[in-house]
């Protein structure tokens, strides 16, 4: 006989339960020399089967089993050894091993039994299978420890036990159901034919209560696994989990006190999610109910899961879209029609007990539920009802819109039950506000328009004043976003029926679009008013007005509305054109004050080129250049008046054909600029925009430009035409100019990019020399000056930068043209800075001096010095030259170039501009240069140590990649203030280039400086790593100046590290061997 003594610590089957209602794991260990003892006993003196009940009864000692709750903060009182953490501990629920005496009938049985008394699940579940039909002859005291066994296998993962988490749930899932079946047949009295008609769940029903409440949970796992792999099993138990879930969490309810249940708080509502994801929608909200009871106050609903509530309303929703009743969905508020509410039907029920509790639930599962509901059930959800002093006539006048009737509030359906907790006021209003939404969507808009009146927000002219008298909640943009855009269709849908054309439709447009802008305004108050959608739709209320409002719409009106020109001429004459024009500055003030640039996305293309139309078509100049500015610059690129549909031109992208920037538009719009504008910038603008879209401008128009031009007393067009662009801080004229100037430098004729911007610089010149005495009397005109000098500077720059790096830059004739030019810039650089420092002196100046970048003017010194250097002999090729001299340049010549380079490296560093990598490569070589070409020894040492210092001092600076330039002293402490920042993206460290670092190592190699050459190296690989050029360098070094061995060893690394560097490298291998052999006086073999 074998009996499990797991239970004598809680002395019998109620103890064992009555522990579960702390939500712990149970931790069993086993010591391994009582277990070995009880084996070897009975491996040694195996019973005969006649006596096996009387001599094999063993008992595992209790003490060996004790309970350790899962949060306690308290070690175990017998806590496991250090090396072999016990897994159980990580395990939820766990269920006590009971106090069973097993008594085996044989020798199966009786290793079943050794299995069980071992705690072994896997070994004990083989076995049990493997005694066939005989199993069912098990008692079912030992099918509950079985499944008790089942239950304790850990299947979380962890560090000490890394498992198939999911594989593992699966398995012992379907092993405890099978064992229940099998404890269902073995129940005395039970027949196999009773068992097949008998209920699947009956072998549950009687499970003990902490077993149920383990399988409850590993159930409730799997199923989360199943539904977060949006892969379902088709299975059966899956088809029937919904009621195996109900029957355990039952049983385990059904066992204990009312409110002492262990399926605690957090576990209950995963199985009301997983219950409501199995289409149990009932048993799901039931053990909703039982989650927030405990919630006595509202600030405990904080702690309240959301998520099972969201599963629920969305299941519901699901349910109501599947099912075959349709949805009624009242013509009117007004109708007389009668319907009974269903106050327990599964989706009210479910939205009463979210918004009782203030469940923060998602608002798209909200919506789909309200969805699902007739218009009747979602108006007596509603806190207000129809005025009774307006409803008694209104069925009899059905044909007005449904907001021309008031509401007034009333008591909620939800306020005056006894049962339910109060309802706050703000959970009352959020949710009207969704129901008001949904009603929205069905094209009742009363209830939406009254909680818009709610808000009560006024507006006067263009000033808006928020006079909010309660502290509700602004709703979301979407609200609004609805209503506007239902309003628009029905605006839209005036045109399309065969009702009479009369003066009566404009007055509904107009009644329609005061309510769109009582909504809108309501919305641009509330900071709701980015959202494209919701200006879409008010820019489609603006333009269903259009062909009633303004007459004179071209030829297209006949093709796109079936108002005639009569009505709107007569319309207009009764101001309807001056009050859509009012609408439209009031809608374009708003949307560009909120986003000045149309950068934030508030107003898509369609909508902007639409917006542009209408005020175009009511030909509102000004606000038409308003808003075309910031369309322009927001699409340079594209072509805003082509005529092409592909290229998405501002006419074939605007939404309403009659709304559509056209040709006339246009011929209106660059006519208004040259007679309303005092200067031309604008009409430029237009200009070259309606030349870049591919088009002609009409002869007439250009008249009248030439006239606009010369009445203003400007020198030719195409001067006349910069000059305003570049005062009007265009980017166009700059990207054109920079284009230019780059095309010519590339192209290999980079004298006449030069040429170019000499022109440039001749034009500006003049006007800086008229304007310098009156900087302080005439601010405007200094700040438009300095603006001009500044362009031209900058195009002054790029043109050296290209220019020194043409193939053909060292041509004697383009070198100086390059070195004048650079002195033209110095000059107005000099300029520049005089300019600023008045600027900055004058405390009457407000606006900040405009600068020149740092990266132009680097730009500038260091084409200067890559010119001078192009007159020096070829750069020299690394680790083979012995003698650079070069016959046709002379050392003075040389000499003399390093220090002008060096004067002009000093000259940048005094304005207040860091070098970069180019400056000190440059820099670098110019020295390296002059050690090459040194006459003698001394001299070729003494550049050799400037270029040393040079090196060292490089390897430790950063620069400021641009910004602007405010002189030595700002810009020297600003550095020293980005130098400490050392997460600014625009600092950053100097890198040298290889081929320069190389010929640094060839330079100490040719001084015999040993030392100071792998200083280089070491410093080098130590901040960029290998480089080919760099190795060769340094090996050369070592062949002509070390040890044989040291070179060999060094080479022999290099080559089994990097093969592929020193592959076609035979040339070289040659040459360091050849400087071996003679700086050892040892000829080759």
């Amino acid at each position: 006989m074998l009996r499990s003594g797991a239970g004598r610590l809680y002395k019998g089957v109620v103890r064992a339960v009555d522990s579960l209602i702390t939500d712990g794991p149970t931790i069993t260990t086993l010591s391994s020399h009582q277990l070995s003892l009880s084996i070897n006993r009975q491996s040694r003196r195996p019973a005969p089967r006649s006596t096996s009940s009387a001599n094999a009864a063993t008992r595992v000692p209790t003490a060996l089993f004790h309970s350790e709750s899962y949060f306690s903060a308290s070690p175990p009182e017998f806590p496991s050894s250090v090396g072999h953490p016990d897994p159980l501990k990580l395990e939820r629920f766990l269920p006590p091993l009971l106090d069973i005496v097993l008594n085996a009938q044989n020798e199966v049985q009786e290793a079943l039994f050794t299995a069980i008394q071992q705690l072994d699940a896997d070994r004990s579940w083989q076995l049990y299978r493997q005694l066939g039909k005989s199993r069912h002859s098990l008692s079912t005291a030992v099918i509950d420890l079985l499944i008790t066994l089942q239950c304790r296998i850990p299947v979380r993962s962890s560090p000490a036990n890394v498992i198939d988490s999911r594989a593992a749930v699966r398995q012992v899932c379907d092993r405890i159901l099978s064992l229940c079946h099998d404890r269902l047949r073995n129940q005395p009295g039970s027949s196999s034919r009773a068992i097949t008609s008998a209920n699947e769940h009956d072998g549950l029903s009687t499970l003990p209560a902490a077993l149920s409440l383990r399988l409850l949970y590993l159930l409730i796992i799997e199923e989360e696994q199943v539904a977060a792999s949006k892969s379902r099993r088709p299975s059966r138990r899956r088809n029937s989990l919904s009621g195996i879930l109900s029957t355990l969490s039952a049983n385990v309810d059904a066992r204990h006190e009312p409110g002492q249940s262990p399926i605690d708080f957090e576990l209950r509502g995963r199985l009301a999610a997983s219950l409501s994801r199995l289409g149990a929608t009932d048993a799901a909200y039931r053990h909703l109910e039982l989650v927030v009871k405990p919630a006595a106050c509202p600030s405990a609903n904080a702690f309240i899961d959301p998520r099972p509530f969201d599963q629920l309303l969305s299941a519901l929703a699901k349910q109501a879209n599947t099912s075959t009743q349709a949805v009624q969905h009242l013509p009117s508020p007004v109708d007389s029609t009668s319907n009974t509410i269903k106050e327990d039907d599964p989706i009210i029920r479910a939205l009463r007990l979210t918004v009782s509790y203030e469940i923060s639930a998602s608002k798209a599962n909200i919506h789909r539920c309200l969805q699902a509901l007739d218009s009747v059930t979602l108006w007596w959800l509603l806190p207000f009802e129809l005025d009774s002093d307006h409803s008694h006539g209104a069925s009899s006048a059905t044909h007005q819109p449904d907001n021309r009737l008031s509401l007034k509030q009333k008591w909620h359906p939800w306020q005056i039950s006894a049962d339910q907790p109060t309802i706050s006021q703000e959970s009352l209003d959020s949710f009207a506000e969704r129901v008001a939404l949904v009603l929205a969507q069905r094209g009742i808009l009363q209830p939406a328009l009254h909680i818009v009146d709610g808000l009560q927000v006024t507006h006067q002219g263009n000033n808006f004043q928020s006079e909010t008298q309660s502290t509700r909640k602004i709703p979301d943009h979407d609200f609004f976003t609805v209503v506007l855009e239902k309003l628009a269709e029905r605006m839209a849908s005036s045109f399309d029926s065969d009702a009479r054309s009369s003066l009566d439709r404009h007055r509904g447009l107009s009644a329609d679009l005061h309510l769109a802008f009582k909504v809108y305004t309501t919305a641009h108050a509330a900071g709701v008013d980015l959202d494209s959608r919701l200006n879409l739709a008010v820019v489609n209320v603006l333009a269903s007005c259009l062909p009633s409002a303004v007459a004179d719409l071209g030829p297209s009106r006949s093709r796109h509305t079936k108002i005639s020109a009569q009505l709107a001429r007569r319309n207009e004459e009764h101001g309807s054109k001056q009050a859509l024009k009012q609408y439209l500055r009031q809608f374009t003030t708003m949307v560009l004050g909120s986003d000045p640039d149309l950068s934030k996305g508030s107003l898509s293309y369609p909508a902007q080129a639409t917006l542009l139309g209408l005020h175009m078509r009511t030909r509102d100049y000004s606000f038409s250049k308003r808003l075309y500015q910031p369309i322009r610059l927001r699409d340079s690129d594209r072509e805003l008046w082509s005529f092409d549909p592909k290229a998405g031109s501002l006419q074939y992208a605007a939404l309403h054909p009659l709304s559509a920037p056209d040709r006339d538009a246009f011929t209106w719009f660059f006519a208004e600029s040259l007679r309303f504008s005092a200067k031309t910038v604008f009409a430029v603008q237009l200009h070259l925009d309606w030349i870049a879209s591919g088009n002609v401008m009409p002869s007439s128009l250009n008249a009248m430009f030439v006239r606009s031009l010369l009445r203003a007393g400007l020198i030719p067009v195409v001067r006349r035409v910069l000059h305003e662009l570049e005062v009007d801080r265009s980017l166009l004229p700059a990207r054109l100019a920079r284009s230019l100037v780059v095309s010519f430098a590339e192209a290999g004729y980079p004298d006449l990019a030069m040429e170019l911007v000499v022109n440039v610089s001749q034009l500006t010149s003049p006007t800086y020399l008229s304007q310098r005495g009156k900087v302080d009397k005439h601010a405007a005109s200094g700040s438009r000056d300095t603006w001009i000098l500044v362009s031209t500077l900058k195009l002054m720059s790029v043109a050296l930068e290209h220019s020194s790096k043409a193939p053909a830059a060292k041509d004697g004739e383009l070198h100086r043209k390059v070195l004048r030019l650079f002195e033209e810039f110095r000059l107005g650089l000099t300029h520049h800075l005089f300019i600023n420092m008045a600027q900055s002196k004058d405390a009457s100046q407000a606006q900040a001096p405009t600068a020149v970048s740092l990266r132009d003017v680097r730009m500038a010194y260091n084409a200067c010095i890559r010119a001078s250097l192009s007159g020096l002999p070829t750069s020299f090729r690394v680790s083979e030259m012995t003698d650079s001299s070069d016959p046709d340049v002379s050392w003075d010549t040389t000499e003399s170039t390093c220090l002008h380079v060096e004067e002009l490296f000093n000259e940048l560093r005094d304005l207040g501009v860091e070098p970069d990598d180019d400056s000190w490569n440059l820099q670098l070589t110019s020295s390296l240069h002059a050690c090459f070409a040194a006459p003698d020894q001394a001299g070729r040492t003494e550049w050799l140590q400037k270029a040393l210092s040079l090196f060292e001092h490089a390897s430790k600076q950063v620069f400021k990649a641009d910004g602007p330039l405010h002189g030595s002293e700002h810009n020297s402490s600003a550095l020293d203030t980005f130098r400490s920042a050392s997460e600014n993206d625009d600092i950053h460290r100097v890198t040298l280039h290889p081929a320069v670092v190389a010929a640094i190592i060839d330079a100490s190699r040719c001084c015999r400086d040993l030392e100071s050459g792998l200083r280089v190296y070491e410093l080098h690989q130590r901040r960029n790593g290998f480089n080919v050029h760099v190795e060769k360098a340094r090996l050369t070094l070592l062949a002509d100046l070390a040890e044989p061995r040291e070179c060999r060893t060094e080479l022999q690394r290099l080559t089994q590290q990097h093969k592929s560097a020193f592959r076609h490298s035979d040339r070289f291998m040659k040459h360091l061997h050849m400087l071996s052999c003679a700086a050892h006086n040892t000829g080759p073999r």
